[in-house]
């Protein structure tokens, strides 16, 4: 019972991480009215929706993109900044999220030397554990790019934000593979952290290519100036 709970209060936190970041990246509309009610209301629906992961077959990898593309209508409805930018963000939003707490969990059941499936399956006080660092984790790495990535939202070309779409979208779908490949019963440690440090590769590589055009788009405007 207690761990329940205790699973039930850290899944609702994620969506209230997930949507603040999002908003502070676009920033509300002006016309926008009822803005905290529409926020909780978001959220909740989110928390509703995430009740079904682990009940069905690809439940884990359905429900993410449930949760991306609501993300992504109430940004079109309620947020400011072009559509491409709003794809950005929620996808960025997404591939945090997946690959913090994918990290976190391979990292614990190391720890405690058991497997991936057998962790998800017995949902036990080592799991709850689990779970609250690595929300605290996903708080902690949007607090740390938030700057970054309202910067693209506000300054990048269009050229650029789609580029950086592609590359995030692709991201985005490793990841997703990389925990169906962990998740699956079997699975020795040896496969997923080397699973893991792909993973953790390609997220270098987007992160640097994506930290270039900043920097380039940084001199542009200063060159601009004088």
């Amino acid at each position: 019972m207690i761990n329940f709970i205790i699973g039930q209060l850290v899944g609702l936190v994620e969506p209230f991480l997930a949507i603040d970041f999002i908003i502070k990246c676009l920033d509300w509309k002006e016309q926008v009215k009822h803005r905290k009610q529409l926020y909780i209301g978001v959220c909740l629906v989110w928390f509703i929706v995430a009740q079904g992961n682990g009940r069905f077959a690809g439940s884990y990898t359905i429900i993410a993109a449930f949760d991306m593309c609501l993300a992504y209508l109430f940004s079109c409805l309620f947020l400011r900044k072009t559509a491409g930018v709003k794809l950005m963000i929620c996808i960025l939003e997404e591939v945090i999220s997946n690959i913090c707490i994918l990290s976190v969990m391979q990292l614990t059941t190391y720890i405690i030397n058991t497997s991936i499936f057998d962790f998800l399956e017995n949902e036990g006080m080592i799991f709850q554990i689990g779970a609250i660092v690595s929300k605290i984790v996903v708080w902690l790495v949007y607090k740390g790019v938030y700057t970054y990535f309202r910067y693209m939202a506000i300054h990048f070309p269009k050229e650029q934000i789609v580029l950086t779409n592609v590359m995030i979208g692709f991201t985005a779908v490793s990841v997703i593979c990389i925990f169906l490949a962990v998740s699956q019963k079997g699975v020795s440690h040896y496969t997923v952290v080397l699973l893991l440090i792909v993973s953790l590769g390609i997220i270098a590589l987007c992160g640097y290519v994506i930290y270039m055009m900043i920097t380039i788009s940084k001199k542009n405007e200063k060159m601009q100036l004088y």
